[in-house]
């Protein structure tokens, strides 16, 4: 067995190439050789949960056994990260009993993590996959990642069509989109439970895996079991999303159960959902993440929106309609960083001193607008 040091340096190297998967299989067989070391299981855990993984949690809860026994002051810090991923799974019940380690009766909310200003919306499949084809960065905060997509398909997503009338989606968005629809496929061989799981090579749900995932097998069960391509679109979803395909098949071979962790990702959505689609006639139809991908101005409000001062972004969202701001979308998204108010007040660029300046500025604006107003009655 490797030194944990020795691990987590060949681990990260498989990371720099871009062979997360292999650095992933890599470090669970460590853990499962040292149960009880207490450096392995800490690389491990901050892996798992640095991509997102839904295996994170049960990690850090082995990690925080082991750190008990040894009396390790470290012990409050995963715990309080652990409690953070209970929340964002919508465990309660867990994130209670992980919040006793802290010695605390309730449960507090984590530090930049959720707030009264976001909803959730669900994403089918694990963060780590929907991540990787959506090229998110891994370490995205939960809060920044609609945010992160919106900037995606506002800039990748969309292409001007050969009749120059109107948009249609790039090979990125349609990536996207086929990966969800095989995702939503997974999710209801995952059941209630919320995990796959083939009993044995002969099991009645190794068929409907497969073809979700777009290959078969070839030669009978056992040491003879090859899994070969028979749907090509499929099977490059399943490798480019992770999914753990070789596990699959040695689990066949060996006739064992094989499980999968498929919990559905829950992403904060600034204002909740329901705000987003207020205006749409669709409000009602289909889930908020297809219609997110669908529009680019809608992506493109929430992306200058989240980049606003909170203060302005509430008077804006109390004060005008979702379909009269996207139609500025753009400004919003270019120049919005720059509007502030404090105290019911704008904050104009140069401060106190400039106010006179913008006034006149702002009165001359005004004036030529009525003018201009009049002289166009006149000519009528």
């Amino acid at each position: 067995m490797m030194p944990g040091q020795e691990i987590a340096t060949r681990a990260r190297q498989m990371e720099e190439k871009g062979q997360a998967g292999a650095a992933r299989s890599l470090l669970l067989a460590a853990a499962k050789e040292a149960p009880n070391d207490a450096l392995t299981m800490t690389i491990v855990a901050e892996f798992l949960d640095r991509h997102g993984d839904p295996a994170a949690r049960a990690t850090y809860e082995k990690l925080l056994s082991i750190l008990e026994k040894s009396g390790s002051a470290e012990r409050a810090k995963y715990a309080r990260r652990l409690v953070a991923l209970d929340l964002l799974a919508g465990d309660t019940a867990a994130a209670q009993k992980h919040a006793g380690a802290l010695g605390q009766k309730a449960v507090p909310a984590p530090k930049g993590e959720l707030g009264a200003e976001y909803g959730i919306v669900e994403i089918p499949g694990p963060i780590r996959s929907f991540s990787r084809m959506a090229a998110l960065s891994p370490d995205l905060p939960r809060e920044e990642i609609l945010g992160a997509l919106a900037r995606n398909v506002v800039t990748n997503g969309y292409q001007a069509a050969n009749s120059n009338e109107g948009l249609e989606p790039t090979e990125y968005l349609k990536l996207v989109v086929r990966y969800l629809s095989q995702a939503r496929e997974l999710s209801k061989l995952a059941g209630e439970a919320k995990k796959i799981r083939v009993e044995q090579c002969e099991s009645p749900v190794t068929g409907d895996l497969l073809r979700a995932l777009g290959y078969r097998m070839r030669g009978g069960c056992g040491a003879e079991v090859v899994l070969e391509t028979v749907n090509a679109s499929r099977a490059f979803l399943t490798i480019d999303s992770g999914f753990p395909l070789a596990e699959l098949e040695q689990a066949l071979r060996a006739n064992r159960p094989f499980e999968y962790d498929y919990k559905p990702t829950q992403v904060p959505v600034l204002y909740g959902p329901e705000y987003w689609l207020g205006g749409t006639k669709e409000k009602q139809q289909g889930e908020f993440i297809d219609q997110y991908l669908s529009d680019p101005q809608l992506c493109r409000l929430y992306l200058g929106m989240s980049k606003l001062d909170r203060e302005v972004a509430t008077k804006l969202k109390a004060g005008v309609q979702v379909m009269r701001l996207k139609a500025f979308s753009h400004v919003l998204d270019f120049f919005g960083g720059m509007y502030t108010i404090r105290d019911g007040r704008a904050i104009v660029p140069g401060g106190a001193k400039a106010e006179s300046t913008w006034a006149e500025l702002a009165g001359v604006f005004r004036q030529a607008e009525f003018q201009g107003r009049r002289v166009a009655g006149q000519l009528l």
